[in-house]
């Protein structure tokens, strides 16, 4: 058995009784905390005693008002820590939602285990930077980061997709560090669950949103004199430098917890508190938050904290790695999805394919022979615009590095998805061929098809166009050279249409013309 932490000092000013510690919050109906499901059987604990149910299928039908705002009795400053006489009741108020444990609160044999575990991750090369974009704005991350999490999940943000390794046992050998992942995960799981429980928040009623976390992205962050860029300054309050920048976590499900796990250099006993977690209200009134870490510490966003604050990471002196627990959105962002979504545009290739006179002689036409070419061609090419963008360039646009990585699971289903990918890239090649039977007189005109065929094409010529600009930004040059795009899926003489739609929009459009003169 490993030792027992020893308390320290500081532990009590890091644990947040999130609504339990100084401060008077005023009890009142929450304007928008009504449940969209109805209480269980029972009821439950009221949201301000302990024991309320954990439902993570319950939650709001519209959101509820942010915490109230603090206004400390003197001044503070534009942010204060946890050795401010003040911070337990600004946080009680207006931070309601926010808690950090200290190390003992796990075992001290899941510590040593995910710490190995994330060693033997960065050895492996797990780790890339990922190069974000907004708007015209192209920069790679100052941390490196990889994705773990169930089978088939994937994560997008900032215009990128980036794809889970799978933590499952059927995907990954007898003691892989990713199953060590797995087991943090439910440990985070089943400590959030805890403090769901025993925490209320007046605001939400008994909801408490879901922490069945289904994916953690994992960063790897040096000091600032190891970093190949220079770290920006945390800019709003005079922090210092910050690796992760003021954001608020997207792609989530609404109401859920994000869990943090924080580890640093210098093993469970160590004193490292260099590295801080940076938190604000959005009101423009209540003081910041600069909360330190120590090693193997975590902490909790809990509920709707996510919506009505930001949080930042500021720089330490040693070299860190964090994991972040989250309930990503599964509606259009897993691989069972999108290949749902193509078994459904092949189904209307038979059309398509009778349409452009290319079905066999003597065979029986397609059940869907007569439906408008408009809804054939809009079934195909939206899922085709899909399955190029938000698929297959996210995968390769990430480099070989990413590929190799993802060697077993991943590559196998790009691979499934860029089949299915050249199929579509056939039906839309019948559709240019049932628009130039009806510029032939061969077929009967549909203006709509006409339309919906040009709209798609445009489209994907312009998300090409704006992918290839993209893929030639400069940002590229300050991650190594197997971090570079690759650019798939691949043309050549054979293809169906060329990469390049320009001319073949030219042709569509005197298709059209000689179509609707007759």
């Amino acid at each position: 058995m490993g030792k027992k932490h020893k308390s320290r000092p500081d532990d009590r000013a890091r644990v947040v009784d999130a609504g339990h510690s100084g401060g008077k919050v005023k009890k009142k109906k929450a304007n928008g905390a009504t449940m969209k499901a109805s209480r269980r059987k029972g009821g439950g604990a009221s949201a301000n005693g302990d024991g309320r149910p954990y439902d993570p299928t319950r939650t709001l039908s519209k959101p509820a008002p942010p915490p109230p705002s603090y206004t400390p009795s003197v001044p503070t400053g534009a942010y204060i820590t946890p050795e401010h006489d003040e911070y337990d009741a600004c946080v009680a108020r207006s931070y309601v939602g926010f808690r950090v444990d200290p190390p003992r609160v796990l075992p001290d044999e899941l510590h040593a285990e995910v710490a190995a575990a994330f060693k033997t991750m960065a050895k492996r090369g797990l780790f890339t930077r990922d190069v974000l974009a907004a708007g015209k704005t192209v920069s790679p991350t100052f941390v490196s980061r990889t994705l773990v999490g169930e089978r088939g999940m994937t994560y997008h943000y900032q215009k990128l997709r980036i794809f889970a390794s799978p933590w499952s046992d059927e995907d990954t050998p007898e003691g892989s560090p990713l199953r060590v992942v797995r087991k943090l995960n439910d440990a985070m799981k089943a400590r959030s669950r805890a403090l769901l429980t025993r925490h209320g928040d007046p605001r939400v009623g008994d909801v408490t949103g879901s922490c069945e976390f289904n994916v953690t992205l994992i960063n790897l962050m040096e000091p600032e004199r190891k970093e190949s860029v220079a770290l920006k300054d945390e800019g709003q309050f005079g922090m210092g430098k910050a690796s992760v920048s003021w954001h608020s976590d997207s792609s989530l499900r609404d109401t859920s917890t994000v869990a943090v796990y924080h580890q640093t250099s210098g093993g469970i006993d160590g004193d490292d508190t260099s590295w801080h977690v940076a938190l604000k209200c959005l009101d423009g009134v209540t003081p910041a938050l600069r909360v330190p870490l120590r090693s193997h510490s975590a902490y909790y966003m809990m509920r709707d904290f996510n919506l009505h604050h930001h949080h930042a990471v500021l720089n330490g002196d040693t070299r860190r790695f964090s994991s972040t627990h989250r309930v990503a959105v599964t509606a259009r962002d897993t691989f069972d999805y999108v290949k749902a979504r193509c078994e459904r545009a092949l189904a209307v290739l038979p059309s398509l394919k009778w349409r452009a006179g290319k079905w066999p002689r003597g065979r029986k036409p397609p059940r869907d022979a007569n439906e408008p070419l408009s809804n054939a061609v809009r079934t195909l090419g939206e899922t085709h615009r899909e399955v190029e963008f938000q698929w297959i360039r996210m995968f390769w646009l990430q480099g070989t590095r990413h590929a190799s990585a993802h060697d077993g699971y991943w590559t196998r289903r790009i691979e499934e998805l860029t089949q299915a990918w050249d199929v579509m890239e056939l039906g839309l090649r019948f559709a240019m061929d049932a628009c130039a039977r009806a510029a032939d007189g061969k077929a009967k005109a549909e203006p709509r098809a006409f339309e919906m065929l040009r709209y798609l094409l445009e489209t994907i010529a312009e998300l090409r166009e704006e992918h290839d600009a993209r893929a030639q930004s400069g940002a590229y040059a300050q991650v190594p050279e197997d971090c570079r795009p690759v650019d798939r899926p691949a043309f050549d003489d054979k293809s169906p249409l060329p990469r390049n739609l320009r001319p073949v929009l030219n042709t569509l459009e005197s298709h059209r013309r000689r179509a609707l003169d007759r």
